[in-house]
């Protein structure tokens, strides 16, 4: 069996303001970078055996503070990247909320028919993490892997992995520095935690 712990990268100041990040390279927080080591320290896993990432800096710093735990390098992929916003990016949610003639309106209510300009579409980013994280898991078969990424991306594979159609990815809690934890053998997933962020809280 191998054990995936799927981690959201730790908080920017992007996701303090509201502001669509998609594929922006946006650096932690402080918070996120006390987040990353509150993880590091507290982390609800012993031993692993690979750590991937994002190759975005948000996600792969959060990784490299995992790694240094684990002495393990940080193999990126840019497979594992959040959604590409296009010309949504770096912009707020209210303001896209208030301008509303590109589409964003249906970004909660009926994401599977979203596609903003210059970016790409729910479904293709769920293509592309599912392919990665299948590599990932034919590469490392009964281990026990670390995979930081982020909140879309990681909603968009929880809905593959449990028949969730994307109209309802919102359904699903994604928090900064939430630990997912899925098991996979003989290709069969069961997921079993989900945004978790005990780790940040009783310590």
């Amino acid at each position: 069996m191998t054990r995936i712990f799927l981690i959201r990268h730790g908080e920017t100041e992007w996701n303090r303001q509201g502001r669509l990040q998609g594929n922006s390279n946006v650096l932690l927080s402080p918070e996120g970078m006390r987040q990353a080591k509150l993880l590091a320290a507290h982390a609800p896993f012993h031993t692993v055996d690979a750590i991937y990432s994002s190759d975005l800096s948000r996600a792969v710093k959060t990784a490299e503070i995992l790694a240094e735990k684990f002495n393990l390098p940080v193999i990126q992929k840019r497979e594992l990247r959040e959604v590409n916003f296009g010309e949504w990016e770096g912009r707020t949610l209210k303001e896209l909320t208030a301008d509303n003639n590109d589409g964003f309106e249906k970004f909660f209510t009926k994401p599977d028919k979203v596609q903003p300009k210059d970016g790409e579409t729910f479904l293709q980013c769920q293509a592309r993490v599912v392919t990665a994280i299948d590599e990932i898991v034919a590469a490392h078969e009964g281990q026990s892997i670390v995979v930081v990424s982020h909140g879309a991306a990681i909603r968009l594979l929880l809905c593959a992995e449990l028949a969730i159609p994307i109209r309802k990815m919102w359904a699903i809690s994604q928090f900064n520095m939430a630990v997912n934890i899925l098991c996979v053998d003989n290709g069969n997933t069961v997921v079993e935690l989900v945004n978790s962020t005990l780790h940040l809280y009783n310590f």
